[in-house]
């Protein structure tokens, strides 16, 4: 039963606010809404007890339907009574006159954070939830007003509603509420309002999503630190800025502990020591940090840990009806729906609006105006928050890969491109935490974004954006953090034949970047600018070292590298020759579950298996070099290597599938009169199945794979068989194989002379048509036919897939044109005087083909390492580049700090390779450092020198492997 104490309360909450409605209503406007107010105010609902009598005659069906109203006690108001109590509220809300919609907005927002609403709001719903959905809808309304305390009070009720664990806020009805926030964020003129707004967005998050892991509407929540996501320069602002800061974190933690209360009466409200009911343990007596800083390329990256929740289920979903990567864009948008857990749902849907948020482009001025930008700029950095503290489902169940690979990786795409720094920058921050927590999953997305987004940028040493190119280096230097992610990154990418050498190009990289502009270069970079991406560059090779020595010290259970101690199992291992044991390469967090495929306990067999993987990899793209300069020496030394078959159709299918081959090198070799070549042609053509093609269509799939040959003979050989092979498939289109051959001469005529610019007096349709008669055994084509025909050949030319994008790299042996990725990169080397601020929907178009592509010709499996021989072939790819990179400047330079990075650099590489038994590699870093030490001329050593001489003392290799 309804206490009257209780009743009384929420008559204490809603009669004020009714009367100022009254009072404000004054114009013939809002008379229904003030005749409401005044009906409710006299009679005002009372929750019926379940001992009263029943009334005279037959109740409403509303009457005995319970509402969403809860006044306390055991008795709960009827949806008739909740309706009649929320109407008004909801009327004067979406009246848009501000002096009636504040007081019931603020009536409203008492009411969620009382807890006196309840039940979830669906407008799809019962009538109870569409009731709900209808207050929410009207809460948002409000917004329009334009009015900054009004924005402010919608803010505080959104939240409310968002924290609250009676009123249910789940489906569209959160995205309303996420795109409200979103909304006065972008439009509100006052910086504390927009301030909150952005904090009100990260705590919906952090609930949404902690909610998500725990898979409960309960678990506890604390309120962010606002003062993290100021920006750096706002921070030292003045006291305005702080008292701003102060002002928002009071907003957010009132709401979150009054809902606390609610949640836990007998737990004291804001008490700093409050622990609720144990869901996580870390975070009671802690302030939970959920934002990280926002622009941050420094600090280290929040531990995960802390947001984890350690009670979470460990059974996923089953996989009925999830999420694809490749699904049809239709089915896609309505695949929410088959979401049965609430909170996943909510998380995905949230997820997938805000990358959607962060593709909008801009007006085309917002690129000299930074704050029209602001809108994309947030969206990014809510997923950079998301990302980085992404719990154990979200990185593990396959429906959120699958949304991050559909959607996020879209947003990538086109941000990555963007001259705006800010842009650039929180996009890698995105693929930073995509490589350090979602690898497993992603495997094929980050052997594509890798070589795209840091490659691109760090392999430019002559002419780079020194911004872009210095937040690159700090990325790398922070992903050494993680001692494990640089030999998964090897063994899966430089160990894989169709991905890209991603360790080896990035050591290589970095060499070039840390020796500086190659002399007699044109550069745009100033000299201190330089000096400061040679002094970054330096770091991340050192850092590199010093992770691969702190992965090397965790498998083989080596103490920290600077203590004399070594443990006796080493020792003796080390001079038995016995296998050392092994442990997880990453001590900090458990591998992923998905996809990733650990080292079997047999390492030395694993550690061969990926050696010999290596080297085939190696031998085929030493093949291919050779192919795109001489096809023949190249097809003959990839059969003597066995990486091609000797018959002609497994050559063919080899130029047809493999990536990296030059196309017009194809063409030369199909062309060529010799038997071989002219049987692989046969084979190639006869490849193809072009039954129910039209003839352009025909020969724009033909051609996609090789370029012509220039000599007329070759071309000739070609088209005859290509002629032969359409008839063949065909047979009623023309009269007989000469035809197709004659019209293929007359579309490629055809194709160059509409779409070269240099080709003044453009061919006419009846012109084709009066070049083609009589082509079909002395009989006319269809006019209609023909004139079909160049109407679609005048619309879209006929292209190689290169042809599509810049024009193909000149050196042949590039990487990235080995690895098929050269087209994939130009995306984002665009052209002078091309629109920057987006990438076109072809290219996009392209880009997903490539995806597709890549994805299809990858190994899937991802292999988490653990057996430390794979140090060994890492080793052999980087130790030239690094003693290159530290000799030179010891030899060369007395900067201190300069010196004191290359020799931490020696100490590193000599210490890896003694524990490592690989003594030609040991002796050469030591004999470099030897030179330096200028012990045998006294007279002229340095501070640097007396430092050399120290290196070999910093610490101490096992005595097994020193014997050795």
């Amino acid at each position: 039963m309804a206490s009257a104490e209780a009743d009384s309360r929420l008559r204490q909450v809603v009669i004020p606010a009714l009367e100022k409605i009254v009072k404000n209503a004054s114009w013939r406007k809002h008379s229904k809404l003030a005749h409401q107010c005044k009906a409710l105010i006299e009679k005002f609902p009372t929750p019926p007890s379940p001992d009263a009598p029943p009334a005279d005659g037959p109740p409403s069906p509303h009457a005995l339907i319970p509402g969403p109203l809860d006044a306390g006690g055991d008795a709960e108001y009827s949806l008739a009574d909740a309706e009649a109590i929320l109407a008004p509220l909801i009327a004067a809300c979406s009246s848009g006159f501000l002096k009636v919609a504040d007081p019931a907005l603020d009536c409203v927002q008492k009411l969620i954070a009382y807890g006196y609403l309840r039940g979830e709001a669906d407008p799809s719903g019962g009538p109870d939830a569409g009731l709900l959905a209808q207050l929410v809808e009207a809460i948002c309304k409000c917004h329009d007003l334009g009015d900054d305390a009004v924005e402010l009070l919608v803010l505080k009720t959104l939240l409310s509603a968002v924290t609250s664990t009676s009123l249910r806020i789940h489906g569209d009805c959160l995205l309303q509420i996420v795109r409200t926030c979103y909304d006065v964020y972008l439009e509100s003129k006052n910086p504390v309002n927009q301030t909150t707004a952005k904090a009100s967005l990260i705590q919906m998050l952090v609930i949404v999503f902690r909610r998500m892991e725990a898979d409960s509407s309960t678990v506890p929540v604390q309120p962010i630190v606002v003062a993290e996501l100021m920006e750096p320069a706002d921070k030292t602002a003045g006291v305005a800025d702080a008292n701003m800061t102060q002002f928002v974190q009071g907003f957010i933690t009132k709401i979150i502990n009054d809902i606390d209360v609610v949640l836990n009466p007998s737990t004291p409200s804001g008490k700093p020591g409050a622990v609720h009911d144990g869901a996580f343990e870390s975070t009671a007596g802690e302030a939970t940090n959920p934002a990280d800083l926002l622009d941050s390329t420094d600090k280290d990256m929040l531990d995960a840990k802390y947001w984890e929740i350690n009670m979470y289920k460990t059974a996923l979903e089953g996989r009925k009806g999830e999420l694809g990567a490749e699904g049809e864009a239709d089915r896609d948008d309505d695949l929410e729906i088959q979401i049965s857990n609430k909170l996943r749902r909510d998380a995905f849907l949230v997820f997938r609006a805000l990358c959607k948020l962060s593709m909008k482009t801009p007006p085309k001025d917002a690129l000299a105006d930074p704050t029209l930008m602001r809108g994309k700029i947030v969206a990014l950095e809510l997923l950079k928050i998301l990302l980085e503290n992404a719990g154990a489902i979200f990185r593990t169940s396959d429906r959120f890969l699958g949304a991050i690979k559909q959607y996020l990786c879209l947003s990538l795409l086109k941000n990555s491109s963007s001259t705006l720094i800010i842009v650039f920058q929180l996009s890698c921050s995105i693929f930073m935490s995509l490589v350090s927590r979602f690898r497993p999953g992603l495997k094929a997305e980050i052997g594509v974004f890798f070589p795209m987004i840091v490659l691109r940028v760090l392999e430019n040493v002559s002419q780079p954006n020194f911004q872009q190119k210095m937040i690159v280096l700090r990325f790398l230097d922070k992903l050494c953090t993680d001692s494990q992610i640089l030999v998964d990154i090897f063994i899966n990418y430089d160990c894989d034949v169709n991905s890209s050498n991603i360790f080896e190009r990035m050591v290589t990289g970095l060499l070039k970047t840390a020796q500086g502009v190659p002399p007699g270069a044109t550069t745009t970079l100033l000299p201190p600018q330089e000096a400061t991406m040679k002094l970054e560059a330096m770091k991340c090779l050192v850092a590199i070292l010093r992770s691969m020595g702190d992965w090397m010290n965790k498998q083989l259970r080596i103490p920290g590298s600077q203590s004399p101690r070594r443990l006796e199992t080493l020792d003796n291992n080390a001079e038995s020759g016995n296998d050392i044991p092994v442990s997880n390469g990453n001590n900090e967090e458990p591998a992923e579950a998905v996809d990733s495929h650990p080292e079997p306990a047999n390492g030395s067999t694993e550690s061969v298996s990926f050696e010999q993987r290596r080297a085939y990899k190696l031998e085929l793209q030493e093949g291919i070099s050779l192919f795109n300069q001489k096809p023949k020496k190249g097809i003959e030394f990839l059969i003597n290597a066995k990486k091609v078959g000797e018959s002609p159709e497994e050559i063919a299918a080899f130029l047809k599938d493999a990536s990296g081959l030059n196309k017009t090198m194809i063409g030369d070799y199909l062309g060529e009169r010799e038997e071989l070549s002219l049987k692989v042609m046969h084979a190639y053509v006869d490849s193809f199945d072009f039954q129910g093609m039209e003839f352009d269509e025909a020969i724009r799939a033909f051609l996609l794979g090789f370029r012509l040959p220039g000599e007329a003979q070759k071309i000739d050989r070609i088209m005859e068989k290509f002629a032969e092979r359409y008839w063949k498939c065909n047979p009623k289109t023309f009269s007989s194989a000469d035809t197709a051959y004659v019209l293929a001469y007359s579309v490629i005529l055809l194709n160059t002379d509409a779409h070269n610019p240099m080709v003044k007096n453009k061919m006419s349709p009846d012109d084709f048509i009066r070049n083609n008669r009589g082509i079909d055994d002395g009989k006319d084509l269809p006019e209609e036919y023909l004139r079909s025909l160049f109407e679609r050949i005048s619309r879209s030319e006929i292209k190689m897939k290169e042809d599509d994008l810049a024009a193909m790299h000149k050196q042949t042996t590039n990487p990235n044109k080995i690895l098929g990725l050269d087209s994939i990169l130009n995306i984002v080397i665009r052209k002078r005087g091309e629109d920057k601020s987006e990438t076109s929907d072809d290219y996009i178009r392209h880009m997903q083909e490539q995806f597709k592509e890549k994805a299809r010709k990858s190994e899937s499996a991802y292999y988490a390492a653990t057996d430390v021989v794979i140090l060994r072939f890492m080793i052999e790819v980087c130790w030239a580049p690094m003693l290159a990179a530290f000799s030179v400047p010891v030899e060369q330079s007395d900067d201190e700090v300069i010196i004191s990075y290359c020799l931490e650099g020696f100490r590193c590489a000599i210490h890896v390779t003694a524990v490592m038994s690989m003594k030609t590699h040991r002796d050469a870093f030591v004999t470099s450092l030897a030179k330096f030490t200028s012990l045998h001329s006294a007279a002229d050593i340095k501070q640097k020198n007396i430092d050399a001489i120290k290196v070999p003392r910093s610490f101490h290799i096992p005595r097994g492997i020193a014997s050795s």
